[in-house]
């Protein structure tokens, strides 16, 4: 082998090192960010805010990075990584939300029947409600984002390239698990949930090519769960005003103070949720999408 093949392939840079590349890039502009952040935002603010800026940050920098990768490495328009503007940006976050949505409330609704859940009224207003329902709404639209761009972004769809569907899926996965390794109360089923969690959006982009529909799902899956439910999203509790879900059965079912995610009750209906997933025939591929020349192969990369 030449000391060129080790980077090059038959067409271009491998897949391995565009990837490394990419991630440098999204450091780097992360880090500027990040800077010019410091100078402009109070040093004391809320969690809440802090975990928004954060996202936000992250989010920048890694468009930044997928912009000059897919134009100047990839030879390809933007919009391909799976970020079409239009209608295609809100059919694919809606349908996608719909189906995070609805999970979110199966979930809820099994363990409500069960008897382990059950809502209770809370002190608040109205006003302080739709406070906390769009603050929630922005901020893990944010971090959806920011998590989608770095974990299906465009280091997963040219990894696809490199390993395959399968390990790649596998590997983005486990790392999506292990970045909530820090969170409050993690232990060993909510890491799997959440790892499974990872498999379902990952469906959902390979499925339809649109990353849209991964950051809805993503998102709804999160919003549905603080907001409408006012559960714990993966050990974080944010209060909603106004009502409360009492958690009544035993926590290694119902997930305790980590959360949903932190329940088998997850785990044994996300398993099938993931077989819907890759398999139902509304999650297709638009023609918008196939013009675009997405970086993964339809026809050849997915299960």
């Amino acid at each position: 082998m030449r000391p060129r093949d080790i980077f090059f392939g038959p067409e271009k840079l491998r897949a391995l090192w565009r990837v490394l590349l990419f991630l440098a890039l999204a450091a780097a502009a992360i880090g500027v960010l990040s800077a010019l952040m410091t100078l402009v935002v109070p040093s004391r603010l809320g969690d809440a805010w802090a975990l928004g800026l954060t996202s936000l940050v992250m989010t920048a920098g890694l468009l930044i990075a997928s912009a000059i990768m897919m134009r100047w490495v990839e030879h390809r328009r933007f919009a391909a990584l799976g970020l079409p503007l239009g209608k295609e940006m809100w059919r694919g976050w809606l349908r996608g939300a719909a189906i995070g949505g609805a999970f979110m409330v199966l979930v809820v609704a099994a363990q409500t029947v069960i008897g382990w859940l059950r809502p209770a009224p809370d002190a608040g207003s109205l006003a302080g409600w739709l406070e906390m329902m769009g603050m929630l709404a922005l901020l893990f639209a944010i971090a959806a984002a920011a998590e989608e761009l770095l974990l299906r972004g465009y280091a997963f769809q040219v990894l696809v390239e490199g390993m395959g569907v399968k390990l790649t899926v596998i590997v983005t996965s486990a790392l999506f698990a292990l970045a909530h390794l820090g969170n409050p109360n993690i232990d060993l089923v909510a890491l799997v949930n959440i790892g499974l969690a990872g498999v379902a959006m990952a469906g959902a982009y390979l499925r339809t090519r649109s990353l849209w529909t991964a950051i809805g799902l993503h998102w709804a899956w999160n919003w549905v769960m603080a907001a409408v439910f006012d559960l714990p999203v993966s050990g974080i509790d944010f209060d909603v005003p106004g009502y409360d879900t009492l958690e009544l059965g035993p926590d290694r079912f119902t997930g305790g103070v980590f959360g949903p995610e932190g329940g088998i009750v997850v785990t044994l209906l996300v398993l099938p949720f993931i077989v819907w997933v890759f398999r139902t025939p509304w999650l297709v591929e638009s023609k918008r999408m196939a013009e675009l020349r997405p970086l993964v192969d339809v026809s050849r990369n997915v299960p």
